[in-house]
């Protein structure tokens, strides 16, 4: 639905005044909007409802019971529902308390950011941190965790990573039969659509499976600089999903012909009349229902339209909720830490560490770079915003397709936590433009930059073409964790994430900029007058440009989170104590309750998350078939 390029446009860059006429106005709108305050699109509009998008019955005739209740309609929670449901004799309901996406804002990759300005984005913060974010409103990360039939698919940047084959091979030897590289190589294979330039035909992809994967259409030239300068560097160029990541190559999004491809278009768009499964929005699940003489999940309680219902499972609870909502529901059903439930007047059924364990991939928003001799002049509103653009969008081509993230590169650091050397621990995603370009609030809402950052150090860059690398730490050491603040099942968790708490991880990240750096000075990017911003980031002046310090400094102020959540309900044999679901992703000493999401992966993977989650789902609707005798 390609129709909704202007609408989706004129949202995005409308704050400028030579923009739209309407600027100022829609400006002060969408400054009102997201988890910056309380209040997004979706609750003035109910565009869902309004384009009949609901996959489905909007308000199915519910049953009274199910085979199985999937709850949390993410890249996980939908593979589940559509696997499960294919079998006509089998019913499943798909509990989401959001709601089904809107083309209007969200087909646009190049309007990405935006999406996190939205109902479909949780708007969870860290505690306030004294080791980073320091530079961003209240010195609090975001949190961006998507709610919404596809889950984070809906707000997240498309990019398609599904990690390093010795990831998974350490899930197996740890404890987890059954998931290693070998195991669950075809799974990623069978799920994928590529469409790729180099990389198709090497045998790690495939073209007929539901998940579009593709290179954008179209890229900034500063994108094909970056992979001539960091092969200069001596970096080679390769395919990082292949298994080894080591190296640099465009990247690979979810998108297809140039619109988002998001886990509920992919999955349940195309089986919305199964007339064996119920689709509910607007359902927020509050309780797992447990019997507590035999520990057996026998369905759920849920509220809609102000209203409390209760649902049974004739077989099977699987909760898809996502690394925080799944822990959450859980400890709220009396499955937890026992002090923590206890201190809640929580009744404890079982006692586990769930949500003990917490990782997520730190960042920094930089290094940025000027470019003196720039070969496009993409980022003129004017000129971007187009019959030109318009008319390439529609037929999958052209500036709109892209999310400017034009290539990922992997290096090894020496502060790895694991000594092989092909095994590498940061990611730099090249971006086309830097935070100041868009003249839309989006990206100050994105990473939460404070005025004064933005103004001063990112804003004068706005008339000047300009890129920026922003490095991501895969392996981090900084371990944190998820509480309940209340019994309030619509209260935010709590998240206790000290970013650096352990400085191999800040030190890790500043090997990435000066890699990032030392990749600028090559002579692809020489030629077009490429050189570092020199501009003292404010909080850093008492240290000298370009060292080390400058750069810890520069760290701990612009630090960014790249919502990739991990461990809360850890996989592991019930032997490890810090485990929660054993390896077919049954929650420990419970019957007929699962955890399918990525909150059972047992550490911080090479990847971004969304490739993962689908294969979690893809392999979990298995083992539940066969533990059910259903194939």
């Amino acid at each position: 639905m390609k129709w909704n390029i202007y609408f989706a446009l004129i949202l995005h860059f409308g704050c400028l005044e030579k923009s739209v006429a309407t600027g100022p106005a829609i400006a002060n709108f969408l400054n009102r909007l997201g988890p910056t305050g309380n209040q997004s699109l979706g609750d003035y509009i109910d565009f869902s409802e309004f384009l009949g998008l609901d996959y489905g019955d909007r308000n199915p005739p519910l049953r009274k019971s199910y085979d199985f209740i999937v709850v949390g309609a993410g890249p996980a929670g939908c593979a589940l529902a559509n696997s499960l449901s294919k079998n006509p004799d089998i019913t499943v309901l798909l509990l989401e308390l959001g709601r089904a996406e809107i083309p209007i804002t969200q087909d646009v990759p190049a309007t990405g950011l935006a999406q996190s300005s939205t109902a479909y984005n949780f708007g969870y913060l860290t505690s306030q941190q004294t080791g980073g974010c320091l530079g961003l409103i209240d010195q609090r990360c975001a949190f961006h965790h998507g709610r919404g039939l596809g889950g984070s698919t809906i707000i997240n940047s498309m990019i398609y990573s599904r990690g390093n084959w010795r990831d998974f091979d350490a899930w197996n030897a740890s404890g987890n039969p059954g998931w290693s590289w070998k195991e669950v190589l075809p799974y990623f294979i069978k799920a994928e659509d590529a469409n790729l330039r180099d990389f198709e035909g090497n045998g790690f992809h495939g073209t007929s499976g539901y998940l579009a994967v593709e290179n954008a259409a179209a890229s900034t030239s500063i994108g094909p600089a970056m992979l001539e300068a960091a092969q200069q560097f001596g970096i080679p160029y390769s395919d990082y999903n292949s298994g080894n990541q080591l190296g640099t190559s465009f990247t690979q999004f979810n998108t297809k012909r140039g619109v988002r491809w998001s886990a509920a278009r992919a999955l349940l768009n195309p089986i919305r009349h199964r007339k064996n499964l119920h689709i509910l929005t607007k359902a927020w699940v509050t309780k797992v229902l447990i019997d507590e003489s035999s520990n057996t999940a026998y369905g759920v309680e849920y509220a809609r339209n102000k209203e409390r219902f209760r649902v049974r499972a004739k077989r099977e609870v699987i909760l898809s909720a996502g690394a925080f909502g799944s822990a959450k529901l859980l400890m709220l059903s009396g499955v937890g830490p026992k002090d923590h439930l206890e201190r809640l007047g929580i009744k404890m059924i079982k006692k586990l560490p769930v949500g003990e364990s917490l990782y997520e991939h730190p960042g920094v928003i930089g290094p940025l770079f000027v470019v003196n001799k720039p070969k496009d002049d993409i980022f003129n509103v004017d000129s971007v915003i187009s019959l030109q653009n318009a008319a390439a969008y529609l037929v999958g081509r052209g500036l709109f397709t892209t999310p400017y993230t034009d290539t990922l590169t992997y290096v090894k650091t020496p502060f790895s936590p694991y000594p092989d050397p092909e095994y590498s621990d940061v990611e730099l995603i090249q971006v086309g433009l830097q935070a100041g370009d868009d003249p839309s609030p989006s990206p100050q809402i994105f990473f939460r930059i404070n005025d004064t950052l933005m103004n001063e150090y990112f804003r004068p860059l706005y008339d000047v073409r300009a890129f920026m690398v922003v490095p991501l730490l895969m392996h981090s050491r900084t371990k944190g964790s998820m509480t309940l603040k209340s019994t309030d099942p619509f209260a935010h968790p709590v998240f206790n994430y000290n970013y650096f708490e352990d400085e191999r991880d800040l030190e890790a990240l500043v090997y990435g900029i000066k890699t990032a750096i030392a990749i600028g000075t090559q002579p692809a990017f020489q030629e077009m007058g490429v050189e570092l911003y020199r501009k003292k980031l404010p909080g850093c002046e008492s240290f000298v440009f370009n060292t080390d310090d400058y750069w810890r400094c520069y760290t701990r102020v612009v630090t960014t989170t790249f919502y990739h959540y991990v461990a809360t309900c850890k996989m592991g044999p019930v032997s490890d104590p810090t485990s929660v679901v054993d390896a077919r992703l049954r929650v420990h000493g419970m019957k007929n309750l699962r955890v399918v999401d990525t909150g059972i992966i047992p550490r911080p993977p090479s990847a971004h998350l969304v490739a993962i989650a689908y294969m979690i789902g893809d392999k979990g609707s298995d083992m539940i078939k066969e533990d059910n005798g259903i194939w």
